[in-house]
């Protein structure tokens, strides 16, 4: 066996290494997705709204002077079309 297969072997070692890593959070990521939906089915038997919770969750995640920003602008079309914001 010569050095370059010893090499060969400890890359497709660490090659498996990585998919074997990159299954099981695939794995792991399918879980939570199926916890999220039990959380928002047990949000929604409570009596939420279940899209608003996720658009609040989508806010939470931008940048807050966007957010600002998207809500006066926002505002501005609908006085512009004589509608009120609650």
């Amino acid at each position: 066996m010569t050095s370059q297969d010893d090499n060969y072997r400890v890359t497709a070692e660490e090659l498996r290494q990585f998919i074997e890593r990159w299954e099981q959070l695939e794995s792991e990521k399918k879980d939570l997705t199926e916890h999220q939906k039990e959380l928002m089915a047990e949000a929604k038997g409570r009596g939420y709204d279940t899209a608003v919770m996720r658009k609040i969750i989508a806010l939470r995640k931008r940048d807050i002077n966007d957010v600002a920003e998207e809500q006066a602008v926002l505002e501005m079309y609908a006085q512009a079309l004589g509608m009120t914001l609650a």
